[in-house]
């Protein structure tokens, strides 16, 4: 399995590989589709609208934080990827992915992603809010309070099981995702609600090491 895949798949047996098996999830792909419907919505008169606070989304390191090194042990980046450019109305930003590395160890492989971007001025915030509503519009949310300006979270049952929390931080669209193994050997998925707790975590953490 590439990192291009779209939609990773879990095999039916147990991986040779344990690491192999959580490095294949990825949420990115569909964050990204849905946030490139999310620009659509442009309007000619968005120099009216509210400008945000970020220039530009900031790059994969700011999610390197304590909450990421306890809930991905030994943790390596394995994607580091731009989304959007000056061309997309919804924005620019990257997309990161976090895991396991493959091999033995002594930790239970898991993985955390995020997606960041931020919504072009003027207009900014209005953008980013209708970023957050279309990359979410196809999943079943709980609103989160105390994360950003706003958030929701989900989980995701598919394939491998994972939980996510997207925020919007004044432009700025910000998504965790966080998935786990069941056992050392990765013959199965933690459920999905179990990550929920530590999604919320890892959102926190990276909006308290945004710029100012």
């Amino acid at each position: 399995m590439t990192p291009q895949d779209p939609r990773p798949a879990v095999p039916p047996a147990q991986p040779q590989s344990r690491g192999c098996a959580v490095a294949g999830v990825v949420a990115l792909a569909l964050a990204a589709v849905l946030l490139v419907a999310g620009g659509v919505w442009f309007v000619l008169n968005r120099e009216s609208l509210e400008s945000g606070d970020f220039d530009a989304a900031p790059e994969c390191a700011v999610g390197e934080t304590g909450a990421l090194a306890a809930s991905v042990p030994s943790h390596i980046l394995e994607i580091e990827e731009p989304v959007g450019g000056q061309q997309d109305t919804f924005g620019s930003g990257w997309q990161c992915r976090w895991a396991t590395p493959e091999g033995p160890g002594e930790a239970v492989p898991s993985f955390a992603t995020l997606v960041m971007v931020a919504a072009p001025n003027p207009g900014g915030i209005e953008t980013a809010a209708e970023n957050l509503r279309n990359t979410t519009a196809n999943q079943e949310t709980t609103a989160v309070d105390g994360i950003g300006d706003e958030a929701v979270s989900w989980t995701d049952e598919s394939d491998f099981p994972f939980a996510c929390v997207a925020s919007r931080v004044s432009n700025l669209y910000v998504e965790t995702c966080y998935g786990a193994a069941a056992d050392y050997g990765v013959t199965r998925a933690a459920e999905a609600e179990r990550g929920l707790a530590t999604a919320e975590e890892l959102a926190r953490a990276v909006i308290a090491e945004l710029p100012t």
